[in-house]
């Protein structure tokens, strides 16, 4: 990390995708979650879930094996999360630890055993956005670095997507004026002269 990296302080986790379908567990989740201040969506199958992977911004999908019991579609999950550069933690319970092995063969980060406390899940958490892996992991987690507000963030994850200014201003509903005006907001703070060099900061090769 540089210097100009490491001056920020990052205030708090990505949204996290909770992939449970046991209604019980996976609202306690998203509610401990919540209360640590983390953004949790819970689905309790895997349609819903992979549409959410597909259409929202997520810095970790936490996810059961088995979302349609006996199909362990959740490891089908995992690989979708994987493509899209999302990192991914599975939980299972103890009879079910074969199959989660498979899993992490498939490209999950962690492997989290039923019952478990909600710290061990942040500890796992953090470790993913302490030391992303994933693009969409490492693009969110520069973005709370560098203390961007929600407006910056919508914007930047445009530009990093290599839209033009045209482009994102039809997207986005702004004018081109607003998307000048935030686009030199975000350079300034991750101290950059254009888009070139904030994609080579964030996406170093």
């Amino acid at each position: 990390m540089t210097a100009r990296q490491a001056k920020y302080i990052a205030p708090k986790l990505g949204k996290v995708l909770i992939a449970e379908d046991e209604a019980l567990i996976g609202k306690s989740v998203q509610k401990e979650l919540q209360a640590l201040e983390v953004e949790a969506d819970w689905y309790s199958d895997f349609k819903t879930s992979s549409a959410a992977l597909k259409t929202e911004d997520y810095h970790a999908v936490v996810v059961d094996v088995f979302l349609s019991p006996p199909i362990a579609d959740g490891l089908e999950l995992i690989k979708l999360a994987k493509d899209a550069g999302v990192p991914s933690v599975i939980i299972t319970s103890a009879l079910d630890l074969n199959v989660a092995k498979a899993g992490l063969n498939n490209g999950a980060d962690h492997l989290l055993e039923k019952p478990f406390k909600i710290g061990d899940l942040m500890k796992m958490l953090m470790d993913i956005w302490e030391n992303p892996k994933g693009l969409i992991a490492r693009r969110e987690r520069f973005l709370e670095l560098h203390q961007l507000t929600p407006k910056e963030k919508e914007l930047c994850r445009l530009v990093l997507k290599g839209l033009t200014n045209a482009e994102i201003s039809e997207v986005s509903g702004n004018t081109m004026g607003t998307v000048k005006f935030y686009s030199s907001q975000i350079f300034e703070k991750f101290e950059v002269k254009n888009r070139s060099e904030l994609f080579n900061l964030i996406f170093p090769t």
